[in-house]
């Protein structure tokens, strides 16, 4: 019963995902390139370990936002890899312009201090944001991410969370300029995000 539920958990997150992908190919490159996606995303307010921070506040840089959770055990760590081993492609002049930022789908575990440890882990520039469940949830909402709370029996751990996986590519402008699915290569990400700081 376990196994069956985790299948059609992982289908619905795949088949987002790939709702998205088709969703955002519809648009037209031309559409991607010159306006970008501006009834998705959007400014925010969540939480660092350094106080409350907004989107806005990174206006003129480049923003890859991710979503997950610091007990993730796999799949967040490698996207946030990769997003570390693609801004060591790009030459310190980008890098100044790029502002990582990871959100947590686990605001009951992944309080300010811990999301924000978490998220310098994989480089002193990435900020970690977390706030109320009904924050997150509004966020993680206006960005089509799916993600769910799933029991584990006989774990401490309690439970997990299953989610889906894109790096959203934010503009100087504020406005979502592209999206990276999972497994993109670091060359992949950084192309991407010189794609944004040249729009």
């Amino acid at each position: 019963m376990k196994n069956l539920r985790q299948i059609v958990i992982l289908g619905v997150l795949a088949a987002a995902s790939i709702g998205i992908g088709l969703w955002s190919g519809m648009q037209g490159k031309s559409q991607q390139q010159s306006e970008g996606y501006p009834d998705l995303g959007g400014d925010f307010t969540l939480t660092s370990d350094q106080g409350p921070v907004n989107l806005a506040d990174f206006r003129g840089k480049v923003v890859p936002i991710y979503f997950g959770f610091t007990h993730c055990p796999d799949i967040c760590i490698t996207s946030l890899s990769s997003i570390a081993a693609g801004l060591k492609e790009l030459s310190e002049a980008e890098r100044s312009q790029v502002q990582p930022v990871f959100i947590t789908i686990d605001p009951e575990r992944d309080d300010p201090a811990r999301v924000g440890e978490y998220a310098r882990y994989f480089g002193p520039s990435f900020v970690g944001l977390t706030g109320s469940l009904e924050d997150v949830t509004k966020v993680a909402k206006s960005h089509f991410v799916l993600f769910e709370k799933v029991p584990l029996e006989d774990s401490s751990m309690g439970y997990t969370m299953d989610h889906s996986s894109i790096i959203y590519v934010v503009g100087k402008d504020g406005v979502i300029r592209s999206m990276i699915h999972h497994g993109e290569t670091p060359a992949g990400i950084a192309k991407t995000l010189r794609e944004a700081l040249a729009s």
